[in-house]
């Protein structure tokens, strides 16, 4: 197996963090443990959550812009290496210090947050974007139902209730 042409990091950045799992083994082979199909695997899922949420922020993936590609390999690589970790006997499941659940925190959601932490600095640095966020928003603050060029089609959708419909005030109430 090979890590897929969209994943970021490799086994062997995960390996210079992991040396000391490795038993006399100098790469992730088909001996230890975890296994280098494994780890493989755990790169191209760790960048696929990364890609996913890239997406939603509206970036092109794979990000090719070599600065920011650092970052993303970096990002992948630390998750990686705690999944290598866990793959190791631990202490237990419980909040305690030295404790293996943290490692089992939500990849997703670390991604997205990560992603939006750092969204304009990606975008600032020149990742490609694929779709805006203001995308399929449009202006419809208009005075008066009236003003609208489409009041009366009914092959749109159309507001379920005017502007000021329940407004009971009068000039005299506003006076008080």
């Amino acid at each position: 197996m090979t890590i897929r042409s969209d994943s970021y990091g490799s086994t062997t950045e995960v390996l210079a963090f992991t040396r000391h799992l490795m038993d006399g083994q100098t790469t992730f082979n088909s001996t230890t443990r975890p296994t280098n199909t494994e780890v493989e695997k755990f790169i191209d899922r760790a960048s696929g959550a990364l890609n996913v949420a890239l997406n939603n922020w509206g970036m092109t993936t794979p990000v090719t812009n070599t600065t920011a590609k650092l970052f993303l390999d970096e990002w992948v690589v630390s998750k990686v290496t705690e999944h290598v970790e866990l793959t190791q006997r631990g202490v237990g499941y419980s909040e305690a210090e030295g404790s293996r659940y943290i490692g089992f925190r939500n990849l997703h959601q670390a991604a997205h947050d990560f992603v939006k932490t750092n969204a304009l600095g990606m975008k600032r640095l020149g990742v490609g974007i694929s779709a805006q966020l203001n995308q399929g928003m449009t202006f419809t603050g208009l005075d008066a139902q009236d003003d609208r060029a489409d009041p009366d089609d009914t092959s749109l959708e159309q507001p379920l209730f005017a502007r000021r419909l329940f407004d009971n005030n009068n000039d005299e109430d506003d006076d008080q």
